[in-house]
């Protein structure tokens, strides 16, 4: 499980609030792979993770651009290797007889990305000079 810790937040509270949400869909996810529910249910986290990255990506760069954040550029190709990432990640899953383990290692690569990408390139809207 991923616990969101203060260090998390951006001082941006809507941002911040998005990130939290994307921290329990991936908790989720995890939970529905330990108790075994995930063949019938990881499809529908996978749909709502990446409704909810695409909405929170836009959100977000829109906040940075506004803000006139250092990180924006850097922003914007993480979220586009996330895509990339998570566009694999679903292909992996899709596949018939795609195991727990396969959904392990998407998740583990999700949450991975998910609290680099928070630590060094969202905290960039700590430093906007608009902040």
């Amino acid at each position: 499980m991923l616990n969101w810790k203060p260090e998390f937040d951006t001082g941006v509270a809507e941002v911040d609030n998005d990130h939290k949400r994307l921290v329990e869909g991936l908790n989720k996810l995890e939970e529905l792979i330990k108790t075994g529910k995930g063949s019938e249910s990881i499809p529908a986290v996978l749909a709502f993770l990446e409704r909810y990255a695409n909405e929170h990506f836009a959100r977000e760069e829109t906040c940075m651009h506004r803000m006139q954040c250092p990180t924006l550029a850097a922003n914007i190709t993480a979220h586009a290797q996330f895509r990339e990432t998570f566009a694999k990640a679903k292909e992996s899953l899709a596949k018939p007889g795609a195991s727990a383990l396969v959904a392990t290692r998407v998740h583990g690569e999700l949450v991975a990305w998910l609290s680099t990408h928070i630590m060094k390139i969202d905290m960039g809207l700590r430093r906007c000079p608009k902040q």
